[in-house]
């Protein structure tokens, strides 16, 4: 679509796209924003399963509370790990499955993250798109000594 041929209504198209397409983005970068922190949580749960596997029933610890916050402990048991499934619902598992669980999980957000970027990228690239009409038109209406753009 060239510039000469955008008429006023077209632009009022473009700019109300332009709008809803920005609205889309902010919202995206919230979900990936989210989804990312999903992500960093599910590592550090991989990393603690993984180290507790490693240690020795009865051994003092240092249990991280959130907020950069421990608490001491001790190991009572390494036999099981309890795992949020969701809904408020927690199951125990064995640190082998505790641990396949959580890489599936953490492969699933993975996945989730590629598609919201590559819907991100799209909607980048039309949002360009607009930018580049709506400046020619910008130009083409101060050439002819015409005010603002719509």
């Amino acid at each position: 679509m060239s510039s000469a041929q955008v008429s006023e209504e077209e632009i009022r198209r473009l700019i109300l796209a332009y709008q809803q397409y920005q609205s889309q983005a902010e919202a995206l970068v919230r979900q990936i924003n989210l989804a990312q922190l999903t992500s960093a949580g599910l590592d550090r749960a991989i990393e603690a399963v993984q180290a507790m596997d490693k240690a020795y029933e009865g051994q003092n610890m240092l249990v991280s509370i959130g907020s950069g916050s421990f608490i001491h402990a001790k190991l009572a048991s390494k036999a099981k790990v309890v795992l949020n499934v969701g809904a408020g619902v927690s199951i125990e598992k064995t640190t082998v499955e505790a641990s396949e669980s959580l890489q599936v999980q953490k492969s699933e957000i993975s996945e989730g993250l590629k598609k919201m970027n590559d819907v991100l990228s799209k909607l980048d690239g039309e949002i360009q798109k607009i930018q580049t009409i709506l400046a020619q038109y910008e130009q083409q209406v101060q050439a002819k000594g015409g005010g603002q753009v719509v």
